[in-house]
């Protein structure tokens, strides 16, 4: 029963957050009036999906919607990207075109690219790709494992997600879960972003009290 011509990445995302909110209006319509029409062979045939789909999606949450997806397929629940979806589609597709793009960074030539040490960046083959690259990183010798508490840019998504998260609820009930708004609010968050100098010249500047405090803290957990 899925529309299998539309049945792309996008598609089932925006699904998976419809399947949600009409569960919501269902619970939210018992809750006032003991009753409701919506079941979930309604929503089933709503949005053109098996019952069986129906009843997977249930009581997951919109975030679980965006991070059960891989290359364009879904994922088992809990699944990682795997090293080679991360080297041939984020790598290859996107981190490097981006840091080798003059436009992105201050100087090509002095960019290291940084990880966190997941297993898909560890990997053998992705270091060895980053070096037939030419890419300037900390390699696994170097590089503490799993340490966000070095990395600014987990600063700038926690406010990015925050802002995004502000902008939602500010929204009326029924448009809180809409894809497009979703969008739109995250789009509008990155441009105001965009040309707020202050705060990334203030990550930047916090490396060398990040890298002073991970030292005192014998590799441990930081502040940051």
């Amino acid at each position: 029963m899925a529309n299998v011509l539309y049945d792309n990445e996008e598609q089932r995302i925006i699904d998976r957050i419809r399947c949600i909110t009409y569960r919501e209006i269902r619970d939210e319509m018992i809750a006032r009036t003991g009753d409701s029409f919506i079941s979930r062979q309604w929503i089933s045939e709503k949005l053109h999906r098996s019952e069986d789909w129906v009843r997977r999606t249930w009581n997951k949450t919109v975030d679980e919607c965006y991070t059960q997806f891989g290359s364009g397929q879904p994922q088992e629940e809990g699944q990682s990207w795997d090293g080679a979806y991360f080297r041939e589609i984020i790598l290859q597709k996107h981190v490097i075109p981006f840091l080798r793009n003059p436009t992105n960074v201050l100087d090509t030539n002095e960019v290291i690219f940084l990880h966190d040490k997941a297993p898909c960046m560890k990997a053998n083959a992705t270091q060895h790709l980053l070096e037939d690259e030419g890419v300037n990183f900390w390699g696994n010798s170097i590089w503490p494992g799993n340490s966000p508490d070095m990395n600014p840019a987990e600063n700038i998504g926690a406010i990015i997600k925050d802002k995004v998260e502000e902008l939602m609820i500010s929204e009326d009930r029924r448009d809180r879960y809409d894809y497009d708004v979703l969008k739109a609010n995250l789009e509008n968050t990155l441009s105001d972003l965009e040309d707020d100098t202050d705060l990334f010249i203030n990550l930047l500047c916090s490396m060398r009290k990040r890298f002073d405090a991970l030292e005192a803290a014998g590799g441990g957990h930081t502040s940051f």
